[in-house]
C-alpha cells in the first residue's frame, strides 16, 4: 500500500507541475495547466501586477515556494514559527527575479520529493503522504490561473 500511495503522490505533484499527458486523463481540468508552463507563459510585468489588494502571481509562486519548503522541514520535525503572511512577498520582480522564482519553485518541488522519499513508511503515512501539499500547490495555482484572466 505505501508503493502505491507514494506513487499517487509523486504523479498527483508531477501533473501539477507538468500538466496531464497526451492522450491520457488528468485530475485537472485542462492538460496544459501545470505550474511551468503556466508560470513560463507570463513575463515578469504580468506576474508583477495585483488587483484589489490580493497577491500578485509572483506572490503565489513566492508562497508556493515557501510552501514545499517548510513543508519539507515539518514532516522532517522542524516546526518554529513560520511567517505565512510575508511568504507572499515580494509581489513585484524584475526578469531576473522572475526567472530565479520559478527556479526557485523548481527547487523546491525537488526537495520536497526527496524529503518525501527518505522518510519512514510510517511517517510518510502519518503525515498526510504529502497530499495537504498537493491541495496547497493545486489551489494557488487555480489562484494564478484565474488572475491571468486580468493580466
Amino acid at each position: 500500500m505505501y508503493v502505491a500511495v507514494f506513487a499517487e503522490m509523486e504523479e498527483l505533484i508531477r501533473e501539477t507541475f507538468d500538466g496531464g499527458r497526451p492522450g491520457e486523463g488528468t485530475r485537472y481540468l485542462d492538460h496544459s495547466s501545470g505550474v511551468r508552463s503556466t508560470l513560463r507563459s507570463l513575463t515578469a510585468a504580468q506576474a508583477s501586477r495585483s488587483f484589489d489588494s490580493h497577491p500578485s502571481i509572483a506572490g503565489h509562486a513566492r508562497h508556493m515556494s515557501f510552501h514545499l519548503r517548510v513543508g519539507a522541514e515539518w514532516v522532517q520535525g522542524v516546526r518554529g514559527p513560520r511567517d505565512w503572511p510575508g511568504s507572499f512577498s515580494p509581489q513585484q520582480v524584475n526578469d531576473e527575479e522572475w526567472a530565479a522564482l520559478q527556479r526557485e519553485l523548481e527547487a523546491g518541488r525537488i526537495e520536497f520529493l526527496r524529503v518525501m522519499r527518505a522518510l519512514p513508511e510510517q511517517t510518510f503515512v502519518n503525515e498526510g503522504a504529502g497530499m495537504g501539499a498537493i491541495a496547497h500547490l493545486a489551489y494557488h495555482l487555480g489562484a494564478i490561473r484565474q488572475l491571468m484572466h486580468r493580466v
